[in-house]
């Protein structure tokens, strides 16, 4: 097979049937020999103008360079890369064999010059070369494999790697930015690659996987990897939540491991006999445990920090802690508004949770800590005095020593109450968490739901049911806010009138849907799950019908699972 790679000018391209020594000198050749089995196949590989080639009958019948967009763009800045092939006719016209699409988006987008590979034509009837043309194209087209997903991300992570921009990736494979970014996350995970692949996760949920798999979580990667696609998203607010959770826990215990206290990561378990709960203890005399005698014998205690409930509000600048009530709350979030005259701008601050300690005595160490156990003084208001005369009396002895064993019966009552309170505390508290995570995931379902342009079919009848039944829904505290945020609104009332008058009717219907919604959406706060209003219930029911899955708590708002029985350990 002797093949000759000619010059991008077609007026000086060296012909493949030249044989002086000049070019042969200068071409890079594969020269045939007498041993060659293979036929001889004279073949140019040349640099032409793309209206210079004729398009010939394809197999592709359909095709319209704008439902292509990666392509196009990668032929407007690279020019076209993969040569065409075609046959050079006896006429000397060169009719495209492969390369069709190729060919008509280089004229579209006038790229001067396009790579072909010529051959000459097969001395074939008409019939006979129609069958092995369209033989051939079906066969190249069926056989290109394209990239998967997964391969195409660790091929841009590589090039990160190497030191291109994203911008420079994002020019040179044509993808938006977004993507790029995505892409260097999930390239970088072969678990996030895998995912991809699969159809398991989409390129977004994969990036979570790959985030915690660089820092080394494999708990995380391990809880994503097994979850379903529809609950995803919750899993993961429920995982950034715990994990964002445990770095301030940390850092609010620092302060007592100075000082000399252990410092616990988890909540010790009411049975767990290592510890002993500071409300279970009394100190020598018989009083109420205090700080300074805690502090007294560090070394004895260990401290869980947990978020209190209360909130305080912060300078954003030094820490301070600032009064709410200096506060115009209703700048917030609007910078380019004037706080009223004596107080000041609410995005100066910023409210963050209050931490409290809880204390935990050793058990091994109730000697050397000054405390007793509350059960020592458990006795009856008949003890015999110390300094009581024990032959005077002994009917008051007897009874105080049946008192005895009464009394520590109602003190061994009192210590389950509170563990059993502690318990429901504490189910109250995680049940809570799963809440927030479920309203973080529900809002970033609403938030896509309501970009729409249409309302979907059963929209009407739910927003005529929700303010039938409640005329005020859409007055409620806040409800127009929360619409606002999911609607994705700026500018309060006046951003929404903006967004109405510009918007087409079925895009309108839209945003009322949205207020509705939105209304709703404030008031299922993240207790949702202790109850079952009607109004949540219809609400969370209409999103479920809508392609939201409902987190254990939602089903519990809707009246569906008892919250007792929901998993808090999973």
């Amino acid at each position: 097979m002797t093949i000759s790679l000619t010059s991008a000018n077609p007026e000086t391209q060296t012909s493949a049937t030249e044989s002086d020594d000049s070019a042969a000198e200068h071409q890079p050749i594969a020269e045939s020999t007498d041993s060659d089995p293979t036929p001889s196949v004279q073949a140019e590989a040349v640099f032409l103008p793309p209206s210079q080639l004729v398009i010939d009958e394809n197999v592709r019948k359909s095709f319209d360079i704008g439902d292509y967009p990666d392509l196009t763009d990668s032929i407007r800045h690279h020019g076209v890369i993969n040569p065409i092939k075609a046959h050079r006719e006896s006429d000397g016209t060169i009719t495209v064999l492969d390369g069709q699409v190729r060919t008509l988006t280089a004229l579209a987008f006038d790229v001067p010059e396009v790579p072909v590979w010529i051959t000459p034509a097969p001395a074939l009837d008409t019939a006979e070369r129609a069958i092995s043309r369209i033989a051939q194209q079906i066969s190249v087209t069926d056989q290109r494999i394209p990239l998967t997903e997964g391969d195409r991300a660790a091929g841009i992570a590589e090039m990160f790697a190497f030191g291109a921009s994203i911008t420079r990736i994002s020019k040179d494979v044509g993808h938006k930015r977004d993507q790029v970014k995505l892409a260097v996350t999930v390239g970088a995970s072969a678990t996030a690659r895998q995912a991809v692949d699969t159809g398991q996760l989409d390129f977004e949920q994969a990036a979570v996987i790959a985030d915690y798999e660089a820092v080394g979580d494999t708990d995380a990667v391990q809880r994503l990897s097994t979850v379903s696609r529809s609950m995803f998203n919750y899993e993961a607010k429920r995982i950034a939540a715990n994990r964002a959770e445990s770095r301030d826990r940390f850092l609010e215990s620092l302060p007592y491991a100075a000082l000399g206290f252990g410092v616990l990561t988890s909540e010790p378990d009411a049975a767990d006999q290592r510890f002993v709960d500071i409300d279970d203890l009394r100190t020598d005399a018989g009083s109420t445990v205090l700080a300074e005698t805690i502090h007294a014998h560090p070394s004895c205690w260990v401290v869980y920090c947990r978020p209190s409930g209360a909130k305080a509000v912060l300078d954003r600048d030094t820490g301070a802690v600032v009064a709410s009530d200096t506060v115009d709350w209703n700048t917030q979030g609007r910078p380019d508004i004037e706080a009223a005259d004596g107080l000041r701008h609410a995005d100066s601050v910023e409210v963050r949770a209050v931490w409290a300690p809880t204390y935990y005595l050793r058990a091994d160490r109730l000697p050397d800590a000054g405390v007793q156990p509350a059960t020592a003084f458990a006795v009856s208001d008949d003890a015999v005095p110390d300094d009581a005369d024990p032959h005077v009396d002994d009917q008051r002895g007897g009874r105080s020593a049946d008192a005895q064993p009464a009394a520590q019966q109602e003190a061994e009552r009192v210590v389950a109450e509170r563990r059993q309170n502690q318990l429901a505390r504490k189910r109250a508290e995680m049940l809570n968490k799963q809440g927030d995570a479920a309203l973080a995931a529900r809002r970033k379902f609403l938030k896509e739901f309501l970009t729409r342009k249409t309302p979907p079919t059963q929209a009407a009848v739910f927003v005529a049911e929700s303010l039938a039944d409640e005329p005020g829904l859409l007055g409620e505290y806040n409800a127009d806010r929360t619409a606002w945020e999911l609607l994705g609104i700026t500018g309060w009332r006046n951003g929404l009138l903006q967004a109405v008058g510009s918007a087409k009717p079925a895009r309108c219907q839209v945003v009322t849907l949205g207020l509705v919604l939105g209304a709703y959406e404030k008031r299922t706060d993240r207790s949702c799950w202790k109850h079952n209003a009607r109004g949540v219930r219809r609400y969370l029911q209409f999103l479920a019908e809508h392609g939201h899955h409902l987190t254990p708590v939602e089903q519990a708002a809707t009246g569906d699972l008892d919250p007792e029985t929901i998993d808090i350990n999973s």
